[in-house]
């Protein structure tokens, strides 16, 4: 008979969550399933019981991130009327209310270097991509949102490679608007934009 609490529905979730803050901290290198196990706070028997692998379990762990796009700009663009709307909310998720915190942006880090290496993690990292471009591309044309989607993340490695120097609101700024206002005819959303102007 096994101790503890065989049938505990938040083990799983506090396994993967206690991968990412490990991998946050210490790197890719620092994953192990007796350092997760602590981490989380479970018997080390619980990590092959959900996660047979350790590379299945970094995998899962690193999936897990594809969510964090969801409030972080995907809601904002969905409420989105106008191009300055778009601006704004993109503004925001570089340096604003909905921004990624400095250890997010080392973790995403961790995951494109590693994705490098890796051709499973290279996977993870396509979706996270793609999801970005889908919701981009609500608001923008698709060479725009590759453009968008290339400067949001090039702003997060920059945050993360000048931690004690804070970005200035209007270069952030006038970078999305020039991008955002590339003249994209026959797009929804610019139609729309060109209308109600």
């Amino acid at each position: 008979m096994r101790r503890g609490k065989p049938n505990d529905p938040g083990r799983r979730s506090r396994i993967l969550q206690a991968t990412l803050e490990v991998i946050r901290s210490g790197g890719m290198s620092a994953a192990s399933y007796r350092g997760i196990a602590e981490h989380a706070g479970v018997p080390l028997g619980s990590m092959t019981y959900y996660f047979p692998t350790l590379e299945g379990l970094i995998l899962s762990a690193l999936d897990t991130t594809r969510v964090d796009l969801e409030p972080r700009y995907a809601v904002p663009l969905r409420e989105a009327r106008t191009q300055a709307d778009v601006v704004d909310a993109l503004v925001e998720a570089t340096i604003g209310a909905t921004s990624p915190s400095l250890e997010d942006i080392r973790l995403y880090e961790e995951i494109r270097h590693y994705g490098a290496r890796n051709p499973k993690v290279a996977a993870v990292l396509q979706a996270v991509e793609d999801d970005s471009l889908v919701m981009l591309h609500r608001v923008l044309p698709t060479s725009t949102a590759l453009a968008v989607n290339a400067l949001l993340w090039g702003w997060w490695s920059h945050r993360l490679a000048h931690p004690d120097s804070a970005l200035d609101v209007l270069t952030v700024r006038q970078g999305f608007e020039a991008l955002v206002a590339i003249p994209a005819p026959g797009h929804p959303f610019h139609e729309k934009d060109q209308n109600h102007a």
